[in-house]
Parts: C-alpha cells; structure tokens; sequence
C-alpha cells in the first residue's frame, strides 16, 4: 500500500496523523509526505521568512524520517494558499507522480485558511487526476480513496479510528523533531488552542480517542468513499 499525506505544514503530518504513517511505513508500506509550504510564516518577529523556511525545511525532513517516511515539498507560499485551476493542477500532478493507493490530508472545517485550501484542492485534485485528457507531466492515476484528519476545535467527527498504540512514541519524536515549533505553539496556544503543551495535548487526544475505542492510543478520520474505509486501518 502506497500512502501520500499532502499537508499544508511542515509539522501538521506529525501532530495530527504521525502515528498512522508511522504505523504504515513500519509494516513497508510506501509512504510520503508533501509538504505544501515551508511554514515560513510560523516564526516570531526578530527573524526572516526565509531563515524561517530553511530551518523548518530541515526539521520537516528529519520528522518524516523519523517517521520512516519520504517527504517532499510543493513550493507554495505559507499563508497564501489559494483555490485556483492551475493550483490544482500541481495537486492532479503530484498524485499523478507518487501514485499513491490512498491520500491523506486536511479536512475542510478549519480555521486555518491553508488547511481549508489544501483540502479543496487535493478532494478536487483525487477526481482529476484519474482522466486522462486532463494532461499533466505524469500519467493519469486513480487513488482509491481519500482520508482527511481534523483538528478537535473543528466540527470534525471521525468515522474511522486507527490504532496507534506502539507507535505514539514515535509519533512523539518526530513532532519534537520541529524544535523551533513545539516552542512556538506552546506560545501561540491563544490562537490554536489545542497545541498548549503540544506533547501532553496530542498524546492525551490520542489517548481520549483511544480509549472510546478500546485502545491505548488512536487517530481519527473521516472518509470520502465509505466503501474503502476499513483499507487504511487494515
């Protein structure tokens, strides 16, 4: 099984979905994270987009190999992701190029507006990237389905729970692989609340959400084809 997380930020693959890729790459299965911006906004006043960016660049790919996964970066800007067609094309383009069996990303209540755009476009992105007149560099591919992970201020209610436990720990390890941002979260809690205290937050969410289903630890999903649900957790 071929997995793609398309992400708007370099940390949101590790907080939200880090136990299930994790999970999925320890049993060798391909997995691959595209980032699609560099964060380069996540960074307080007395420094630069740019050395934000590089510095967040580099803890995403140390995260994704903590993981066991790959990870690449789609060049769009942090805080300006739009809606467009030629956008969504370089979505239809990216699938296209990993040919992944399942998609992973955002789901579309969020209050971030990156989050919002990212899961429009990558839903939107699924449907075209299996017709071939829509020409792209890389060949048409059908996924089979996507799952989006949401954040718990959301009106997000997953219907589809994978169990994490054994694999939290790494999960862990790799969100603290993005040092310059546990710091940063901690301290803009005001706005995402749920990233006070990152590490106890995510692990007491995955731990909530796991004991409703009878595990130690656990993440959520919801679906877009019902039918196909069960595959990610299979």
């Amino acid at each position: 099984m071929d997995l793609l997380a398309i992400v708007a930020h370099p940390d949101d693959a590790d907080i939200f979905i880090g136990g299930t890729l994790a999970k999925h790459a320890t049993r060798g299965d391909n997995v691959t994270i595209a980032y699609m911006t560099r964060g380069e906004f996540g960074g307080a006043s007395d420094t630069t987009q740019e050395d934000v960016a590089a510095v967040r660049e580099k803890e995403a790919l140390a995260a994704a190999e903590t993981l066991g996964a790959d990870a690449t970066f789609l060049d769009f800007k942090d805080g300006r992701i739009t809606y467009s067609l030629e956008n969504r094309e370089l979505i239809v383009d990216s699938i296209r190029e990993h040919q992944p069996d399942y998609v992973i990303t955002h789901y579309g209540d969020d209050m971030h507006p990156d989050h919002q755009a990212t899961s429009k476009l990558v839903t939107d992105a699924y449907y075209m990237s299996s017709l071939p007149l829509a020409e792209t560099e890389h060949d048409p591919w059908e996924p089979e389905n996507v799952f989006y992970f949401g954040k718990p201020t959301s009106s997000f209610d997953p219907d589809l729970v994978v169990d994490i436990s054994g694999y939290e720990e790494t999960k862990e390890k790799a969100i603290l692989q993005h040092e310059s941002q546990v710091e940063w979260l901690d301290e803009h809690g005001g706005i995402d609340a749920e990233f006070d205290g990152l590490i106890d937050g995510v692990r007491a969410e995955a731990k909530k959400l796991g004991k409703t289903h009878g595990v130690k630890y656990a993440e959520g999903f919801t679906t877009f084809h019902q039918s196909s649900s069960e595959y990610l957790d299979s």
